[in-house]
């Protein structure tokens, strides 16, 4: 049975958001749109976090508008197994002690990172070990999110929304 509360969405939602390892993030500015699929590590919060380089187009875009849009799905062939994670939010930066958990969140998740880190294979490792000490660290703070479940039922979805810091069905 599926609790459709907005604990249960959550629950779910942290779920699913363990289980995958990339997002797909969407971005603007006052000229154009852009999409870059990226890493990323959770918290119970529901907040994403993930590494990119600030000369990015998305963070590019994200420095002038920080709302974003944002999916994790599994690619799928049959549409009734499609089941997956639209959300909009804010993305900051993070400093500090902030980013310093991130990272340890990330290396946690991303064991292979140690290796590549500290013993590269190749000049393409080399380069990701060097610039991983430096490279920024963000946050997505989800302020909506809808889950997908074509498994339940076609178009089945689940939605809460962030309204005065609380987590309310939508």
């Amino acid at each position: 049975m599926i609790d459709s509360s907005v604990e249960g969405i959550q629950e779910n939602a942290i779920k699913m958001l363990e289980e995958h390892h990339t997002v797909t993030i969407s971005t603007r500015d006052e000229k154009s749109v852009w999409s870059a699929t990226v890493f990323y590590v959770s918290d119970s919060f529901l907040n994403l976090f993930f590494l990119s380089a600030d000369k990015s187009k998305h963070i590019q875009h994200i420095n002038m508008i920080p709302e974003v849009s944002a999916t994790i799905y599994k690619d799928q062939k049959d549409w009734e197994k499609i089941k997956g994670i639209q959300m909009s939010g804010i993305v900051e930066e993070l400093k500090g002690q902030d980013r310093e958990n991130a990272i340890n969140q990330y290396l946690a998740k991303y064991e292979y990172l140690y290796r590549v880190i500290n013993k590269p294979l190749n000049q393409d490792e080399e380069k990701i070990g060097s610039q991983f000490s430096s490279i920024p660290f963000f946050k997505l703070q989800p302020t909506f999110i809808r889950i997908i479940d074509n498994q339940v039922a076609f178009g089945h979805r689940e939605q809460i929304e962030k309204r005065e810091g609380r987590w309310e069905l939508f």
